[in-house]
């Protein structure tokens, strides 16, 4: 029988970092979390998310489990505990940092995993720079853990250059993700007659975010380009993700040329089916793409790995910027589509073993926690 590990909730980042890998001996379940209640008031109230309780978590030992496994939260209890964080934790807001770094330091706490060392780097950055006195127990518990990817099997990740190259964008935030500069590039490239190409979307196009401040008038320009290219582009507002993954495997190349991602998680599964990805290289997209397995647009980061995209003006050459980099990288792929395949073949060889790797990785330790209490 296997031993029960808890959660607060399982959900997308939940089963794609831990709790739906195929365990010998554990298998996991949703606890219940009395700061649910506060959580569940709060938004209903405010139509807002309460950081503090929605990424803490307090049963007061009620719950009979070996251990927790939490992605982003911290927990109050005495059971053992794992937190997966994707950026820097607590993820409070700006409020009561310490105490959440003192539940990390307690001995209930045994590892806190960062999805990227870009993630670990933050960490430490926020502990050293404020609260310094914590900076060796926590570091004595950091490590860090890349998601792993789901892989099919090779033969059906085999692909062929025929006429056009598939291309294909996926995220609800379209801007934010390099959407409208994905557009104005390919824009640019049929003007100059390269119409070799086709183009999917899948994407809600919300705009407003906090990265590319994008408005109503970025939206138009990208329903103008994707009205004027109908035989090029193929726009869907969503599909499940097993839709998704079909549709990488008729895609020679993944797009995410984002102004801000904590990880990207659509870069691992373009790369699963064979399809090399172009990214920027903010936060932890340099340690999943480079240019041995795709191809990386350098822009302006700050210390924590994010764009710099303080101003207005800020924006405005990051977007020139990157259209320019966008055009020449697209221009060269498809008048020289030679690396295309050998690329797709290498990140698929990335994380082929994945899946196995953090299983081993991640039951090695609950092993070591439970059997030591």
């Amino acid at each position: 029988m296997k031993k029960i590990l808890g959660t607060n909730t399982i959900g997308y980042n939940q089963n794609r970092n831990f709790a739906a890998l195929p365990y010998e001996k554990y298998r996991f379940e949703k606890k219940q979390n009395l700061h649910k209640i506060p959580a569940f008031l709060y938004n209903k109230l405010t139509n807002k998310t309460h950081q503090y309780y929605w990424n803490s978590y307090r049963d007061f030992d009620l719950n009979k489990v070996e251990l927790f496994h939490f992605f982003n939260a911290l927990s109050y209890g005495n059971k053992p505990w794992i937190t997966t964080f994707e950026t820097s934790i607590p993820r409070w807001g700006d409020k009561n940092i310490e105490k959440g770094l003192e539940l990390i330091a307690s001995n209930a706490c045994k590892k806190i995993i960062a999805l990227s060392n870009c993630a670990a780097n933050v960490q430490r950055m926020l502990v050293a720079e404020s609260f310094p006195h914590y900076i060796d127990v926590i570091e004595e518990k950091l490590i860090t853990l890349h998601p792993a990817q789901v892989c099919p099997p090779i033969k059906d990740i085999e692909k062929t250059i025929s006429d056009r190259l598939n291309f294909t964008i996926v995220g609800g935030d379209f801007f934010r993700k390099g959407g409208k500069e994905i557009l104005i590039a390919f824009d640019r490239l049929y003007e100059r007659g390269i119409k070799d190409w086709n183009l999917n979307i899948v994407s809600r196009m919300e705009f407003g975010d906090y990265a590319s401040r994008s408005t109503t008038k970025d939206l138009e320009i990208a329903r103008q380009i994707i009205d004027k290219y109908s035989n090029n582009i193929t726009y869907k507002k969503f599909l499940p993700n097993k839709e998704v993954l079909n549709l990488f495997k008729n895609t020679h190349i993944g797009l995410l040329p984002t102004y801000a991602d904590t990880y990207g998680y659509s870069v691992l599964e373009a790369q699963s089916y064979g399809c090399p990805v172009i990214t920027t290289n903010i936060r932890a997209l340099p340690e999943i793409n480079n240019s041995d397995l795709g191809w990386v647009i350098n822009v302006k980061k700050d210390d924590m790995g994010n764009a710099i995209l303080n101003t207005e003006k800020d924006i405005k050459t990051f977007s020139d910027n990157l259209i320019n980099e966008l055009e020449d990288l697209l221009c060269s792929i498809l008048n020289n589509s030679d690396s295309v395949i050998n690329k797709g073949l290498k990140s698929y060889e990335k994380l082929e073993k994945s899946i196995t790797y953090n299983t081993e990785f991640l039951e090695k330790i609950y092993d070591e926690i439970t059997e030591s209490n």
